[in-house]
């Protein structure tokens, strides 16, 4: 109250921040607002140049045994434009990849993705979130090596491993790669034989085509992306 007195405009500043600050956190404690945040992440990454012409996509996973409620995984539709994107328009799946709650819009299809975020969730039981990006870094980092024949691309003494998650200055990151496919669920094989050769990974590149990041936590796996896409922009750069 005081301060409302002496500074009105701090005042209101702060009214506004404590909202906006709200709004995230209800967006990250309501499981049912999670489609609304795929929608908002989907238009930063088509603004990042991670989703032109209606690719890549976004899916979270909420519930399971520490919720006592079933798992839903939300995910985002097929061929819609990403900027463009509403709550309205995102699926909710069960861990067996059937569909709870369609899109209130009409006439959408599931992301071709959808087989490959079941991939990841399977696989590492703690991840909640699965990214995937078109991004030219992406797609360029996997052409560095002319005869696309190595599996996995290597990065080390650059800072900002230390966004990617338990990586240090100088350590050495592996990055799997593998071969891209005609269809998107193709690949859904060669993900998971990499995921178990790389235990400790949590990244892979498709060649000529982009980049799976995951993370505990959606925040996690965003942070994780952008980190990526500054190393391989980086790695591009210095070549």
């Amino acid at each position: 109250e005081n301060m409302e007195k002496k500074h009105p405009s701090l005042a209101q500043l702060f009214r506004r921040q404590t909202k906006d600050l709200e709004s995230w956190r209800t967006l990250i404690w309501r499981p049912e607002h999670n489609p609304s945040l795929i929608a908002q992440l989907c238009e930063q990454f088509y603004r990042f140049g991670w989703a032109t012409g209606t690719g890549g996509g976004v899916s979270i996973r909420v519930g399971g045994p520490s919720e006592s409620r079933p798992w839903r995984v939300f995910v985002a539709p097929s061929g819609i434009q990403k900027e463009d994107m509403i709550g309205d328009d995102i699926f909710e799946l069960d861990m067996n990849g059937k569909v709870v709650v369609p899109p209130k819009t009409p006439n959408l299809k599931q992301s071709a993705c959808t087989p490959l975020w079941y991939v990841v969730y399977k696989q590492r039981p703690t991840v909640r979130s699965v990214i995937h990006t078109h991004s030219m870094y992406a797609q360029l980092a996997t052409l560095l090596d002319r005869t696309e024949s190595t599996k996995v691309l290597r990065i080390t003494h650059l800072e900002m491993l230390k966004g990617v998650g338990h990586h240090g200055y100088d350590d050495v990151l592996e990055i799997p790669i593998i071969d891209n496919r005609p269809s998107e669920d193709l690949l859904a094989d060669q993900l998971e034989h990499v995921i178990n050769a790389y235990p400790n990974t949590n990244a892979v590149l498709v060649r000529r085509h982009g980049l799976y990041v995951w993370g505990d936590s959606w925040e996690q796996a965003k942070t994780q992306c952008e980190a990526f896409d500054y190393l391989f922009h980086s790695v591009i750069e210095m070549t």
